[in-house]
């Protein structure tokens, strides 16, 4: 697409395809005119042929010729005509071939005429087809001016806009100093209030059942193997061969990050048709937990954690899930609880002192659940 700039002076193309227009048709005009004259010149030379300057030469007597039979002597008796000399037939012959020429170079005129009006014809529409461009162009700049001046007038409306919204905004911004002040003032002219969060509490009845025990130590919470470590020792007192000894003890693990420490003992019972026999009785067991045991309540109540996994071991129905509390982890015994009560858990809490491990024994207290 054809691009016309505007050319010093405010000049625009077209009054450029004017002046080009105005050349062509001066330049066909001057043809015109050449053609005309040369075919004057022809008509003048064919009517009066120039006279000749010098006598022509005599031609020599030509013998006699044999006298014609009378009929065609009549026949071919001149008219009262001259029979035109050698000069007159020489200019005549020269007359024709000048213009001869001058018809050919105006055939070439002409064909050129006729190529420059092609031309000039060309040019027409190219110029025509430059005006209608211009003008679609000139159509086009006029939307896009329209286009911008549109946008600038939405640009100072929003910008109005802004400066109402900024306004506003500092008011409000006042407004909210003022009100967070007035806050202030009357939270320190009374005592703030506590939230109080309420847990059901129903009455407390013994263990029965499947038990799983969980211990809450500096702020962390582990699975207390207690299932793991009694099939082990029932196996441990059915490969008992040494009946000499009244007393025993041994360890086993560690497992979940707890070695267990057990004693028991051997006695004697007479049975009803008189034999006696060996009796093991466990006596005492102790866990004792490794220096990293446990995770955090963050750590804990993810899916993947070892206590969800742990805790997936025992049957929501019939299971009760007893916490070990020791003095440093109160704040996490409120989490578990919460947790383990909003997933239909039936809980038991056992307070433990500072620095006792969890032992069980068969004399030991039994659980209360919640």
């Amino acid at each position: 697409m054809r691009r016309f700039a505007r050319r010093a002076g405010g000049q625009t193309p077209q009054s450029g395809e004017d002046s080009f227009l105005d050349i062509i048709s001066n330049m066909v005009g001057i043809m015109i005119i050449l053609v005309m004259v040369a075919g004057v010149r022809v008509g003048s030379v064919v009517d009066s042929p120039p006279a000749d300057p010098l006598p022509a030469p005599q031609a020599e007597p030509a013998p006699p010729e044999p006298a014609a039979p009378p009929l065609l002597a009549a026949a071919e008796a001149p008219r009262g005509e001259a029979e035109p000399t050698a000069a007159e037939k020489t200019r005549c012959v020269a007359s024709i071939k000048e213009f001869v020429r001058l018809r050919e170079e105006g055939q070439k005129l002409k064909a050129e005429v006729d190529r420059l009006n092609a031309e000039m014809l060309n040019v027409k529409n190219e110029a025509e087809g430059a005006r209608a461009e211009y003008m679609g162009l000139t159509g086009e700049i006029a939307a896009a001016e329209a286009v911008i001046e549109k946008a600038g007038r939405e640009k100072t409306a929003s910008e109005q806009q802004r400066l109402e919204q900024e306004s506003e905004l500092r008011r409000l911004d006042g407004e909210t100093e003022r009100l967070r002040g007035e806050a202030d003032r009357l939270a320190g002219a009374r005592p703030k209030a506590k939230v109080l969060e309420n847990m059901p509490t129903p009455l407390t009845k013994k263990v029965e059942g499947s038990e799983g025990v969980f211990a809450l130590r500096e702020g962390k919470i582990s699975h207390v193997p207690i299932g793991y470590f009694a099939e082990r020792v029932r196996g441990y007192f059915r490969t008992l061969h040494d009946f000499e000894k009244g007393t025993f003890e041994d360890k086993m693990g560690p497992y979940d990050g707890y070695l267990f420490r057990f004693r028991g003992s051997l006695h004697k019972v007479r049975t009803s048709d008189g034999r006696t026999m060996m009796n093991v009785v466990f006596d005492e067991g102790e866990f004792i937990p490794s220096a990293e045991i446990g995770e955090t309540w963050d750590e804990a109540r993810k899916e993947d954690s070892q206590f969800r996994q742990r805790l997936g071991m025992y049957l929501r129905p019939t299971s009760v899930i007893t916490l070990s509390v020791y003095p440093d982890s109160f704040g996490l015994l409120r989490e578990v609880k919460k947790f383990l009560l909003e997933n239909d858990y039936t809980i038991a809490i056992r307070p433990m002192p500072s620095g006792k491990n969890i032992v069980i024994s068969p004399n030991g207290t039994e659980s209360t659940t919640y």
